[in-house]
């Protein structure tokens, strides 16, 4: 098989939303991050029984911004120099995120059964 240039377009489809992207990275790195993607979709809309595509998107992007905050706090004390007494669950692999994840996740699930949604 031969590789797609920066210049082709590669052809995505997420959620039944089929689309082409343009980018310099390479179409693996991009298909890597699409597979991730649906994964973490499937996860948070078999956990909360939310079919409705555009509530998995939004709560995906949730979780993945919370994934990138908590990595941000985690490394800002190496940036500024400063020694971290973190606490042990910072220093976890991802499965700790994982366990974030589903700890939120019943959490919204929750809620959102009280409000009847």
């Amino acid at each position: 098989m031969s590789s797609i240039s920066s210049s082709q377009p590669m052809h995505i489809e997420i959620l039944g939303q089929s689309f082409s992207i343009k980018t310099d990275d390479s179409p693996e790195y991009i298909q890597s991050l699409v597979d991730e993607l649906k994964q973490r979709y499937a996860r948070i809309s078999a956990r909360m029984n939310v079919a409705d595509p555009l509530r998995v998107a939004i709560l995906a992007g949730l979780f993945l911004l919370d994934d990138v905050k908590k990595m941000q706090h985690r490394s800002s004390p190496a940036k500024n120099g400063q020694t971290a007494s973190a606490p042990a669950q910072q220093s976890e692999p991802a499965s700790a995120e994982n366990a974030d994840e589903e700890q939120i996740l019943a959490q919204l699930d929750k809620r959102l059964g009280e409000l009847g949604l």
